[in-house]
């Protein structure tokens, strides 16, 4: 096959243009710096879920305490007449009257609490602080201390066969607050407790047995719905403090944001650490039961 002169030269032209190209493109590449392929970065881990009750269960504390900055305050009222004794004319004791509580609480820094609380049964004020320790995953604890001073004034003659310095008004508490979340959604909680004397029941003087008191009460909080839980408590009977059986109070619970509304109910009246601790007093029937509410109001302040 012959090639005439006028056909080489586009010939020349189009391979020279194609080396030239790839040369071109080689050296583009070549300069280019290579591109390592990033690793994704790590998802940040889930919240931990939050537990079905708030700072205090229904009169126990939890292993929770507020984030720094929040005042806390919770009103309690505990009806004096027993359901079994109540009517519609008495509004199945809502027509009675109550123990009525306020206490107040502010967490000044990261893991502490505290505050005061003030019962109207035998004029009552509990002083306390929490702190809450450092645990990861389901188990949570805290400790508690503090001291109840009873203001009540019909309670200065001593029993017979006493003098006044046979019994103090005033004692100091210890708890140990140990819970574990099952499941995103219930909590079992226990509260060693240590109390070195009891207020005393209604016009009644303390007893020497009401001195250095030891019991471990429990409690267990269910979340039923995203804004519902269901709470109730156990407190062993103690013969020692004269009591007339196993106490225990139970509540639904409402929650919004920074408002949480209970509803009791249960043989258990008292909100004191001093006064609860001897579960059911000699003056109640342990077959007896009361209605009540718990209201706490939360403030962000810093």
């Amino acid at each position: 096959m012959r090639v005439t002169k006028t056909g080489i030269g586009p010939i020349v032209l189009l391979t020279a243009t194609v080396v030239f190209g790839c040369a071109a493109l080689t050296a583009q590449q070549a300069a280019q710096p290579q591109q390592t392929p990033q690793a994704p970065e790590p998802a940040e881990p889930a919240p931990p879920p939050k537990p079905p009750e708030g700072s205090v269960i229904i009169n126990l504390p939890s292993a929770d305490v507020p984030r720094e900055g929040t005042l806390s305050l919770l009103f309690t009222h505990r009806f004096s007449q027993a359901l079994q004794d109540s009517d519609i004319h008495s509004l199945f004791s809502f027509d009675s009257g109550a123990d009525i509580g306020i206490g107040l609480w502010y967490a000044p820094i990261h893991g502490l609490d505290v505050g005061f609380y003030r019962s109207s049964n035998l004029d009552v004020y509990e002083f306390s602080a929490k702190y809450q320790l450092p645990f990861q995953g389901p188990f949570h604890a805290a400790v508690r201390a503090g001291a109840d001073l009873r203001t009540e004034k019909n309670l200065d003659q001593p029993a017979p066969g006493q003098t006044s310095s046979d019994y103090s008004r005033n004692g100091f508490f210890a708890q140990a607050v140990v819970s574990y979340m099952l499941a995103d959604r219930a909590r079992f909680t226990l509260v060693p407790t240590y109390v070195s004397e009891t207020s005393g029941q209604p016009f009644s003087t303390p007893k020497q047995s009401y001195k250095d008191l030891f019991s471990i009460p429990a409690a267990v909080s269910i979340r039923v719905l995203r804004s519902v839980n269901v709470q109730g408590e156990v407190y062993p009977r103690l013969g020692r403090a004269d009591s007339q059986g196993v106490g225990w109070i139970c509540a639904i619970e409402k929650t919004v944001p920074n408002h949480r509304f209970a509803f009791t109910v249960g043989n258990v009246r008292t909100t004191t650490v001093d006064q609860y601790i001897s579960s059911v007093p000699f003056s109640v029937n342990a077959h007896d039961f009361y209605i009540g509410f718990n209201l706490v109001r939360q403030w962000k302040l810093k």
